[in-house]
């Protein structure tokens, strides 16, 4: 099983447009960040220039899904 690493940036003060980046990391190779605004939450993975914006709206129906999912393989 792979060990994970993950460290987080907060800012030490509540600010109107600050994010906060999440970076993880898999048996010492950085996987990627995961940048948290109140718009998005964007996922840049390592190497990689260009982020992937992902809308909360979406978020939440990803982790629906992927809860039904687990849901359904544990009924079986």
């Amino acid at each position: 099983m792979p060990k994970h690493h993950i460290e987080i940036s907060l800012p030490t003060k509540p600010l109107k447009n600050v994010d906060t980046t999440i970076s993880i990391w898999s048996d010492g190779e950085k996987l990627g960040e995961l940048r948290i605004s109140r718009g998005t939450l964007d996922w840049r993975s390592a190497g990689k220039k260009n982020p992937t914006k992902i809308p909360w709206e979406r978020l939440k129906a990803l982790l629906d899904e992927e809860s039904e999912r687990i849901a359904r393989a544990v009924r079986s």
